[in-house]
Protein backbone atom coordinates (compact mmCIF):
# COMPACT_ATOMS: atom_id res chain seq x y z
CA UNK A 1 0.00 0.00 0.00
CA UNK A 2 1.33 3.44 -0.93
CA UNK A 3 0.27 6.96 -1.73
CA UNK A 4 0.23 7.38 -5.53
CA UNK A 5 -0.56 11.10 -5.72
CA UNK A 6 0.74 13.62 -3.19
CA UNK A 7 -0.38 17.25 -3.34
CA UNK A 8 1.76 19.89 -1.62
CA UNK A 9 0.08 23.21 -0.84
CA UNK A 10 2.84 25.76 -1.48
CA UNK A 11 1.90 29.19 -0.22
CA UNK A 12 5.02 30.79 1.24
CA UNK A 13 8.41 30.94 -0.46
CA UNK A 14 10.17 31.16 2.92
CA UNK A 15 8.89 27.71 3.94
CA UNK A 16 8.64 26.01 0.52
CA UNK A 17 11.87 23.99 0.54
CA UNK A 18 11.30 22.81 4.11
CA UNK A 19 7.74 21.76 3.22
CA UNK A 20 8.82 19.99 0.05
CA UNK A 21 11.51 17.86 1.73
CA UNK A 22 9.16 15.30 3.34
CA UNK A 23 6.79 15.36 0.36
CA UNK A 24 9.63 14.59 -2.06
CA UNK A 25 10.93 11.86 0.26
CA UNK A 26 7.51 10.17 0.39
CA UNK A 27 6.87 10.59 -3.35
CA UNK A 28 10.31 9.16 -4.17
CA UNK A 29 9.82 6.25 -1.80
CA UNK A 30 6.48 5.27 -3.35
CA UNK A 31 7.15 6.42 -6.93
CA UNK A 32 4.24 8.82 -6.52
CA UNK A 33 3.09 11.74 -8.64
CA UNK A 34 3.97 14.91 -6.73
CA UNK A 35 1.80 17.95 -7.41
CA UNK A 36 2.98 21.34 -6.19
CA UNK A 37 -0.08 23.58 -5.91
CA UNK A 38 0.02 27.33 -5.44
CA UNK A 39 -3.31 29.12 -5.15
CA UNK A 40 -3.46 32.90 -5.12
CA UNK A 41 -6.38 35.30 -4.80
CA UNK A 42 -7.89 37.25 -7.66
CA UNK A 43 -7.25 40.97 -7.26
CA UNK A 44 -10.44 42.96 -6.65
CA UNK A 45 -11.18 45.84 -8.98
CA UNK A 46 -13.22 47.62 -6.33
CA UNK A 47 -12.37 48.40 -2.76
CA UNK A 48 -14.88 47.18 -0.16
CA UNK A 49 -16.43 50.65 0.03
CA UNK A 50 -17.07 50.76 -3.73
CA UNK A 51 -14.09 53.00 -4.49
CA UNK A 52 -12.08 52.08 -7.57
CA UNK A 53 -8.60 50.92 -6.72
CA UNK A 54 -6.04 52.83 -8.72
CA UNK A 55 -4.60 50.90 -11.67
CA UNK A 56 -1.03 51.25 -10.45
CA UNK A 57 -1.93 49.71 -7.08
CA UNK A 58 -3.69 46.79 -8.77
CA UNK A 59 -0.70 46.43 -11.11
CA UNK A 60 1.70 46.27 -8.17
CA UNK A 61 -0.44 43.66 -6.39
CA UNK A 62 -0.62 41.53 -9.55
CA UNK A 63 3.14 41.87 -10.07
CA UNK A 64 3.81 40.80 -6.47
CA UNK A 65 1.50 37.79 -6.76
CA UNK A 66 3.16 36.79 -10.06
CA UNK A 67 6.66 37.21 -8.59
CA UNK A 68 5.74 35.10 -5.55
CA UNK A 69 4.32 32.36 -7.79
CA UNK A 70 7.46 32.36 -9.95
CA UNK A 71 9.68 32.12 -6.86
CA UNK A 72 7.62 29.23 -5.49
CA UNK A 73 7.83 27.43 -8.81
CA UNK A 74 11.61 27.94 -8.89
CA UNK A 75 11.90 26.32 -5.45
CA UNK A 76 9.60 23.47 -6.54
CA UNK A 77 11.62 22.90 -9.73
CA UNK A 78 14.95 23.00 -7.86
CA UNK A 79 13.86 20.62 -5.10
CA UNK A 80 12.21 18.11 -7.46
CA UNK A 81 14.95 18.16 -10.12
CA UNK A 82 16.71 14.81 -10.58
CA UNK A 83 14.32 13.05 -8.22
CA UNK A 84 12.84 9.62 -9.01
CA UNK A 85 9.29 10.90 -9.27
CA UNK A 86 6.90 12.69 -11.57
CA UNK A 87 6.59 16.32 -10.47
CA UNK A 88 3.85 18.66 -11.67
CA UNK A 89 3.46 22.37 -10.93
CA UNK A 90 -0.05 23.83 -10.74
CA UNK A 91 -0.64 27.54 -10.21
CA UNK A 92 -4.27 28.55 -9.86
CA UNK A 93 -5.99 31.91 -9.45
CA UNK A 94 -8.97 31.61 -7.10
CA UNK A 95 -12.04 33.43 -8.35
CA UNK A 96 -13.55 33.51 -4.87
CA UNK A 97 -12.01 34.72 -1.65
CA UNK A 98 -11.78 31.28 -0.03
CA UNK A 99 -8.42 29.83 -1.08
CA UNK A 100 -8.91 26.78 1.14
CA UNK A 101 -11.88 25.68 -0.98
CA UNK A 102 -9.71 25.70 -4.10
CA UNK A 103 -6.93 23.74 -2.42
CA UNK A 104 -9.48 21.20 -1.18
CA UNK A 105 -10.99 20.80 -4.66
CA UNK A 106 -7.53 19.89 -6.00
CA UNK A 107 -6.62 17.91 -2.88
CA UNK A 108 -9.62 15.60 -3.11
CA UNK A 109 -8.01 13.94 -6.13
CA UNK A 110 -4.81 13.19 -4.15
CA UNK A 111 -4.00 10.35 -1.77
CA UNK A 112 -2.24 12.73 0.62
CA UNK A 113 -2.17 16.51 1.11
CA UNK A 114 0.99 18.06 2.57
CA UNK A 115 0.65 21.54 4.11
CA UNK A 116 2.59 23.88 6.36
CA UNK A 117 1.70 24.55 9.93
CA UNK A 118 0.10 28.01 10.21
CA UNK A 119 2.69 30.70 10.87
CA UNK A 120 1.41 33.10 13.56
CA UNK A 121 4.19 35.58 12.74
CA UNK A 122 3.31 35.89 9.03
CA UNK A 123 0.93 38.74 8.27
CA UNK A 124 -0.58 36.79 5.34
CA UNK A 125 -1.18 33.62 7.36
CA UNK A 126 -4.93 34.27 7.82
CA UNK A 127 -5.32 34.20 4.02
CA UNK A 128 -2.77 31.58 2.93
CA UNK A 129 -2.41 29.17 5.91
CA UNK A 130 -5.31 26.80 6.66
CA UNK A 131 -3.98 23.33 7.54
CA UNK A 132 -6.76 22.77 10.08
CA UNK A 133 -9.44 23.30 7.44
CA UNK A 134 -7.65 20.93 5.06
CA UNK A 135 -7.50 18.25 7.76
CA UNK A 136 -11.14 18.62 8.82
CA UNK A 137 -12.90 19.50 5.56
CA UNK A 138 -10.97 17.94 2.67
CA UNK A 139 -11.86 14.31 3.32
CA UNK A 140 -8.23 13.39 2.56
CA UNK A 141 -5.31 12.58 4.84
CA UNK A 142 -3.24 15.66 5.60
CA UNK A 143 0.39 15.77 6.71
CA UNK A 144 1.05 19.07 8.48
CA UNK A 145 4.75 19.95 8.46
CA UNK A 146 5.95 22.10 11.39
CA UNK A 147 7.50 25.48 10.62
CA UNK A 148 10.69 24.70 12.49
CA UNK A 149 13.03 21.77 12.00
CA UNK A 150 14.00 19.59 9.07
CA UNK A 151 11.84 16.61 8.11
CA UNK A 152 13.56 14.57 5.42
CA UNK A 153 12.12 11.33 6.77
CA UNK A 154 8.56 10.81 7.91
CA UNK A 155 6.92 7.95 9.75
CA UNK A 156 9.75 6.21 11.58
CA UNK A 157 7.96 6.57 14.91
CA UNK A 158 4.18 6.84 14.82
CA UNK A 159 1.38 7.24 17.31
CA UNK A 160 -2.19 6.32 16.55
CA UNK A 161 -4.89 8.05 18.57
CA UNK A 162 -8.02 5.94 18.75
CA UNK A 163 -11.46 6.66 20.16
CA UNK A 164 -13.50 4.10 18.23
CA UNK A 165 -15.18 6.70 16.02
CA UNK A 166 -15.78 6.63 12.28
CA UNK A 167 -13.24 9.46 11.90
CA UNK A 168 -10.59 7.52 13.82
CA UNK A 169 -11.16 4.46 11.61
CA UNK A 170 -10.84 6.57 8.46
CA UNK A 171 -7.69 8.28 9.73
CA UNK A 172 -6.09 4.94 10.68
CA UNK A 173 -6.88 3.46 7.27
CA UNK A 174 -5.53 6.53 5.46
CA UNK A 175 -2.33 6.34 7.52
CA UNK A 176 -1.64 2.67 6.66
CA UNK A 177 1.14 3.46 4.15
CA UNK A 178 3.03 5.18 6.98
CA UNK A 179 2.00 2.78 9.72
CA UNK A 180 3.12 -0.35 7.90
CA UNK A 181 6.64 1.00 7.44
CA UNK A 182 7.12 2.51 10.90
CA UNK A 183 9.93 1.23 13.12
CA UNK A 184 8.09 2.06 16.33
Amino acid sequence: MAYKTILVHLNDKRRAAQLLAPAVALASKWNAHLVGLHVFPAVPRLAPMGIDIAGDIVGEIVATLRRDAEQLRAVFDRVTANQPLVAEWVCFKATNADLADVVMQHGRTADLIVASQADPDWELSPVFDFPERLAVESGRPVLVVPNTGQFHTIGRNVVLAWNGSREAARAAFDALPLLTEARE
